[in-house]
């Protein structure tokens, strides 16, 4: 499978050790030129490890997707901001003359989140949906007006989550978010289909990587243990509930984004696959 030629947007790839970032080189790897976003976020708001490693955000990504021969264009950008999304699909089609794969992975950052539904916060409602439903749908909507207007068909690939097919406590906000992306995904694929333009949606289990979680830290100053440490027993545990013995990595999830990227996908659309390990069939 090769992307050569391809201009791929992919929102949320700033992390050291996620899935925006693992797309990204996966993409730049089969020949695509990338354009990478994410917000500035506040040291409070980044895992110990991207802390220590001094770690910089889709600047650190852009350097390794140079090594890799191909182009990259790091936009930093708000996504809880509709001119910001805009901006940036227009960034990326005026760089490079046009654009062929949007892929939505940022999401909200969890913790606050876990209360059962009688204590959320509105406000953390509402940051949810802005976040993984309402920045999903403009990014879908301003990338597809564009994959119209340029003519080449095109590639969105929404990245949903096990939460978006079954409900657990203590996750309202999260769950109605990723249903939300669901629907979309199937309601863009339709709308978009004349044009060539398919829309699918990956729908991860647990992944192992150190994107922030407020409730990882907390659960860890509780237990009075680094938030590291904390999380290794989360992954452990959570691999010993998985069929395969193992929860996902980042690059797991990357390879089925590809593969809905690619030319091999062209009569695959409006679907949403799993990618857990067996833990949940829909």
């Amino acid at each position: 499978m090769s992307l050569e030629g391809k201009i791929a947007l992919i929102t949320g790839a700033g992390g050291m050790r996620g899935v925006g970032r693992a797309t990204a080189l996966k993409l730049a790897s089969l020949g695509a030129d990338v354009a990478i976003t994410d917000v500035r976020r506040q040291v409070d708001d980044l895992p110990p490890g991207e802390v220590r490693a001094e770690w910089q955000s889709i600047d650190s990504v852009a350097e390794e997707v140079r090594e890799l021969g191909r182009n990259v264009l790091p936009i930093y950008a708000d996504l809880s901001k509709p001119d910001e999304i805009e901006g940036l699909v227009a960034e990326t089609v005026n760089h490079y003359g046009r654009l062929d794969i949007m892929v939505n992975n940022a999401r909200a950052i969890i913790g606050r989140d876990k209360v059962p539904v009688t204590e959320l916060e509105e406000e953390v409602w509402q940051h949810f949906l802005a976040i993984n439903t309402t920045a999903v749908f403009l990014c879908t909507k301003h990338a597809g007006r564009e994959m119209v207007r340029l003519g080449n068909g095109g590639r969105v690939v929404n990245i949903a989550s096990n939460a978006g097919k079954q409900a657990s406590a203590d996750g309202a906000a999260y769950s109605a978010s990723k249903f939300a992306v669901i629907g979309l995904t199937q309601a863009s694929a339709m709308d978009l289909a004349p044009y060539g333009i398919t829309v699918n949606a990956v729908c991860p289990g647990p992944i192992n990587t150190d994107r922030m979680s407020y409730w990882e830290r907390a659960q860890a100053a509780e237990r009075g243990m680094t938030q590291e440490e904390f999380r290794a027993q989360i992954v452990a545990a959570s691999s010993d509930r998985t069929p395969l013995g193992r929860i996902a990595e980042p690059e797991d999830v990357a390879n089925l984004v590809a593969f809905l990227s690619g030319p091999d996908s062209e009569l695959i659309t409006g679907q949403s696959y799993n990618v857990n390990g067996g833990i949940l069939f829909h």
